[in-house]
């Protein structure tokens, strides 16, 4: 990389991330610091500031290096974490799925489509690597029960809403029955 493209990532305020040689962006400097922390955004992750040439690794960008969240160093102090995965996968990616379900930590099958995942890994860094082997149609959701995080993929937009409102939305004192 030449000292003239270094300078002008350095001073982006928008990025682009490339994931299977495609361009998605543009993210602000804050939402990168999130996928780092999350782990959607890795050392090796080209990134540019633009959607079509000026790749780099993101460990080479100077206002990337040790971006990482309280949370991400919060997760680190714990050695193992339970996690529940629950997928339907329709695109036949069943065996790709299921192979980095494995390389994560030690796997119980439950029910059809539903696992419990014993890993030193976050909920994030399950989804982005789960995501990874997945096609169109296919979605999952990752419950973190020892850190109480929740992560998924491809609910779709109406989905992300409910969600926010239920998992940090008020909880009722009595049942509506009583």
């Amino acid at each position: 990389m030449n000292d003239a493209v270094s300078s002008k990532i350095a001073t982006a305020s928008t990025w682009w991330v490339q994931i299977r040689d495609k361009a998605f962006g543009p993210y602000s400097l804050e939402q990168m610091a999130r996928f780092l922390a999350e782990g959607r955004v890795r050392p090796s992750t080209m990134v540019s500031t633009q959607p079509d040439g000026g790749w780099t690794e993101a460990r080479r960008v100077t206002e990337l290096r040790g971006m990482r969240t309280p949370q991400a160093s919060n997760d680190a102090a714990i050695d193992g974490a339970n996690l529940f995965v629950h997928a339907e996968i329709i695109s036949g990616s069943w065996m790709s799925f299921m192979a980095a379900l494995e390389s994560m930590g030690v796997v119980c099958d439950l029910a059809p489509g539903l696992w419990l995942v014993r890993t030193k890994f976050s909920a994030g860094v399950l989804r982005n690597t789960l995501s990874q082997t997945l096609e169109r149609g296919d979605r999952f959701v990752v419950i973190d029960a020892t850190r109480d995080r929740l992560a998924w993929f491809n609910l779709g937009p109406e989905t992300d809403v409910r969600i926010g409102k239920v998992w940090n939305g008020p909880v009722r004192a009595e049942p509506e029955n009583a």
